[in-house]
């Protein structure tokens, strides 16, 4: 009896073997014959009657699979559509991640062709005006920037970069472009990014600056950031900078508001970079930029402020001062022009930053034959020194000789860097702003200029506190309320910023 089973069961199997074998050749999944089914050099061993393992199966029937996909490949059915044919076994295409930290969260395969990064950036800040009853700027605390940046490389040629922002009541896009990096000596960058213009905005980021904003001309007339495309890179071993491009016209865009584009070129050079005769001069540079393109469009910013952070960037809108607000009815229209003359010299802990900005700009108002043409000019003066002999190249990243809250297994506690810092900047704009009916005289000034003292400390490469004082005066008296008038404002800035 037993010997009948063990026959009938036989049986069974190869005539299950055999319809497998004929549904496999009918739809061309293996060989003919199964004498075929040996491994071949190179590929997978399993026998043609072995299942293939789930996510393999699943995987490779996608590739010839009718069920759309709706997830761009992200999430794989988990089972396969009926009469899908069963799929030959493939290897595992995905490579291993190494994970590390400093600065950022990075994830990248051995080769390093394969690369994310994660970094955050937390600005926290107190601003105690000295007028008290100002409308509608109050002190208080504020949340100026907080920021998640992911960047990495698809291949080691193409780089990528996708940040959001937190503004004051919303979240929004900062960042997001594909740099193409076959070379240094050039690299072409799409996408939204910071335009190569003025050098306090292109060649510093915000958590390396002497003071806690940018210059007045800066964060009231610089393009900041657009969308765009730019060629740029480093020449003469890195001894010049450049970058070119063209660009959405409105500033800090999203989109463009008119057909034309502006084009923006940058050009920054080192010329004793490489002499061994004048190592007091190795790291200085010299260099302009410049923007040029035609506007139509509602002006941004409408208000310029001292206090803040880029035009038309309420963050926080709140806690700045106006000194000059454009009537509801001005239009941008016709030519613009902006640029800079720039020099920058840094020797072991001394930073010496100067820009002398300038241009012009065409507004008009409804029913006016022709646009106006009102000039823009400003200049600013930074400087600062390590007291605790910490020595730099460049303004980034800065690990303290002694800090504060150690980051790294055998490092000395102490003070942190501490780093005196001040900075003098102005604005003007021209007299036409008022002439032609742009803005009310009686309420606002077309130039002011900021001092500001102040101490940045440094409590390790991750962690910066600025502690200063702004003093803006205004060539005539601004309105800071309703009915009331001021000729100067006074602000305590306390800022507590981590990046890593």
């Amino acid at each position: 009896m037993n010997r009948k089973l063990a026959d009938e069961l036989a049986t069974t199997r190869r005539e299950q073997k055999e319809q497998i074998q004929q549904l496999l050749e009918r739809f061309g999944a293996v060989p003919a014959s199964a004498s075929d089914r040996t491994t071949e050099a190179g590929r997978d061993s399993r026998a043609v009657d072995e299942p293939a393992p789930p996510n393999e199966a699943v995987e490779a029937a996608n590739m010839d699979s009718p069920v759309p996909d709706y997830t761009e490949g992200q999430f794989n059915p988990s089972t396969l559509p009926p009469g899908t044919p069963p799929a030959p076994s493939s290897r595992s295409k995905r490579s291993p991640l190494l994970g590390s930290f400093g600065p950022g969260f990075r994830f990248q395969t051995e080769d390093e062709k394969f690369r994310l990064q994660v970094h955050y950036e937390s600005q926290i800040e107190a601003r105690i005006w000295g007028q008290s009853d100002q409308d509608p700027t109050n002190s208080g605390f504020f949340l100026p920037r907080q920021r998640i940046f992911f960047d990495g490389n698809i291949t080691k040629s193409i780089e990528y970069e996708l940040s959001i922002n937190r503004g004051l009541n919303n979240i929004n896009l900062l960042n997001a472009y594909i740099n193409l990096h076959f070379n240094d000596r050039f690299q072409f960058k799409f996408g939204r990014f910071f335009t190569p213009l003025p050098y306090d905005q292109f060649a510093i980021s915000n958590y390396w600056l002497l003071t806690p904003e940018r210059s007045i001309f800066t964060t009231n007339l610089g393009l900041n950031r657009q969308i765009g495309m730019m060629g740029w890179g480093y020449l003469f071993d890195k001894r010049v900078d450049y970058a070119a491009g063209i660009f959405n016209g409105s500033r800090n865009s999203f989109e463009s508001l008119h057909n034309g584009v502006d084009f923006v070129g940058y050009f920054n050079a080192r010329p004793f970079q490489e002499s061994e005769g004048l190592p007091w001069f190795k790291f200085l540079n010299l260099g302009t930029s410049v923007a040029y393109g035609f506007q139509d469009q509602s002006p941004v910013p409408r208000t310029f402020r001292i206090g803040g952070g880029s035009p038309d960037a309420n963050i926080p809108g709140t806690a700045t001062v106006p000194f000059l607000t454009l009537n509801p009815n001005v239009v941008e229209q016709g030519e613009r022009l902006l640029g800079s003359v720039h020099s920058a010299y840094f020797y072991k802990g001394l930073s010496l930053i100067g820009e002398w900005q300038y241009g012009y700009g065409n507004y008009s108002t409804p029913g006016r034959r022709s646009s106006t043409q009102v000039p823009f000019s400003g200049f600013y003066v930074a400087g600062g020194y390590f007291l605790t002999g910490e020595h730099i190249e460049r303004r980034t990243r800065l690990r303290p000789l002694r800090p504060l809250v150690p980051t790294n297994k055998g490092e000395h506690r102490g003070l942190g860097a501490i780093e005196l810092a001040g900075r003098v900047s102005e604005l003007r704009l021209g007299e036409q702003i008022f002439t032609a009916g742009f803005a009310n005289p009686d309420l606002w000034s077309n130039q002011v200029i900021t001092t500001e003292l102040g101490v940045n400390w440094y409590w390790n490469e991750y962690i910066k506190v600025y502690a200063f004082w702004l003093h803006g005066e205004f060539a005539d008296p601004v309105q800071f309320r309703p009915g009331r008038l001021q000729d100067t404002a006074d602000m305590f800035w306390l800022r507590f910023q981590l990046y890593f």
